[in-house]
């Protein structure tokens, strides 16, 4: 049962970031001093979502996808940081999100059974939904 239960957080976490990962650029690399910052959060914020998907939790288990989430969640406060001017009203929702996340993660990880792994998944999905909306509403204007 657990396994079935971990297939279905890798499924629905894979399902999410497909939703939100366009873009051909990201990653720092990419950031010039003339760009602003926001633009390099944003790329940082997509690196990790992408990892957070590859993250298969029935072979590597709820630490990495604890590990996976942790990335994300110091790059998600570092785009909530630089895009919270402009975009204030997005931002508390996805908090919202993360905050919900990392309950459910931290829930999943103390107790795995199939109930605190989907309810892991379907936290995960809906972050990757609406922090992808705000990295491309970012990335938009870079």
């Amino acid at each position: 049962m657990r396994r079935c239960a971990a297939a279905v957080v890798a499924v629905v976490v894979g399902v999410g970031l497909a939703s939100c990962s366009s873009g051909s650029d990201s990653g720092t690399a990419a950031a010039t001093s003339s760009r602003p910052a926001v633009c390099g959060s944003a790329d940082d914020l997509r690196t990790s979502l992408s990892a957070l998907q590859d993250v298969k939790v029935v072979e590597d288990g709820t630490d990495a996808l604890n590990e996976a989430w942790t990335t994300v969640r110091s790059d998600w406060a570092q785009l909530a940081d630089d895009a919270r001017g402009q975009y204030a009203e997005q931002v508390d929702g996805v908090q919202a999100d993360a905050d919900t996340v990392q309950a459910a993660v931290d829930q999943a990880r103390a107790a795995p059974s199939a109930q605190t792994l989907g309810s892991a998944a379907s936290a995960v999905a809906l972050f990757l939904q609406d922090a992808g909306a705000l990295v491309d509403q970012v990335r938009s204007t870079c």
